[in-house]
């Protein structure tokens, strides 16, 4: 897809971070705007900004929730007619201990960050095929999609599956032999975004599993590293723009912030090892916990 003018772009978690800049590259492009996010306020302050610069339907939307993606998908199309750019963004993280993480917890990042990519396709990828014209799915997965740290147990699980089932998409389209719809997984490192904001490092409900995590320090270390990694991350804004080159180049891969030499190094060492059937992980674990417990790598 390389021509976005006139095209209809549905971006969910689209009031803020990425999912913001998303919205505002394709708009730059000549796009109508669609954004879906799950928090009001938000999700008016970014239909507002948006506005100035063209027409945009802002649909609250709870993306863990089947019904909710399906009407995203149908208010679309009864506003703009068609959907020809989805950007499955929406994303949540919390640190955990693999045994001591709550169901809930377990469920409410699956939902958001697993479950949303489910919803995204089924409801929106009928009517991409139905169209025919020139169409793009992206998933916004994570560098921890193809790795795994300590504390990120929900994270990677649910990372891991969004790459996993975008790859299946992209290979079904072709075994299918659909040839209008292209696909692309972004895989990013440190990005400025709103992953570490309170309602996105747990919701009001699992009050009880933040106090946990405050209980554990090494957890609480992680959580104050990927703030600080946030904070001082890749712009939102060059992300987008590394991620509409994907778009146009039809590349099914681009990993925006994690394709220094060191983030290479460990993707690269623990794919092979899955490969070959052999544990990677402890010389890079081993520095990740140096660096927490405040230890030189070196020592």
């Amino acid at each position: 897809m390389k021509d976005f003018e006139g095209a209809v772009t549905v971006v969910t978690g689209g009031a803020g971070g990425l999912g913001l800049a998303l919205a505002k590259a394709a708009q730059a492009r000549g796009s109508q705007l669609v954004i879906a996010d799950l928090r009001e306020d938000a999700l008016e302050s970014a239909e507002a900004e948006l506005s100035a610069g063209g027409e945009v339907l802002a649909v609250r939307t709870d993306v863990s929730q089947a019904e909710d993606v399906e009407a995203l998908a149908a208010a679309a199309v009864q506003r703009f007619g068609k959907v020809n750019l989805l950007f499955n963004n929406a994303g949540v993280f919390a640190s955990g201990v693999s045994w001591e993480t709550s169901a809930e917890e377990y469920n409410w990042v699956v939902g958001v960050n697993q479950l949303s990519v489910v919803h995204g396709i089924r409801s929106f990828v009928p009517r991409m095929i139905a169209q025919g014209d020139e169409c793009h799915v992206v998933t916004v997965s994570s560098g921890a999609g193809i790795t795994v740290n300590p504390g990120f147990c929900t994270y990677s699980m649910t990372k891991h599956a969004a790459l996993a089932l975008t790859e299946s998409l992209w290979l079904d389209l072709r075994a299918q032999e659909v040839p209008n719809i292209g696909v692309t997984v972004v895989l990013p490192g440190m990005s400025r975004s709103g992953i570490m904001t309170p309602e996105k490092t747990a919701p009001p409900t699992l009050q009880d599993d933040v106090a946990r995590r405050r209980d554990n320090s090494m957890l609480t270390s992680l959580e104050l590293m990927m703030q600080a990694g946030v904070s001082a991350g890749l712009p939102a804004e060059e992300l987008a723009e590394r991620v509409f080159t994907a778009i146009e180049e039809d590349a099914l891969y681009v990993l925006p912030a994690h394709d220094d030499e060191g983030s290479r190094a460990f993707a690269t060492a623990i794919g092979t090892g899955r490969a070959n059937g052999v544990n990677a992980y402890p010389p890079f674990v081993d520095a990740l916990l140096d660096t927490l417990r405040g230890v030189p790598a070196n020592d």
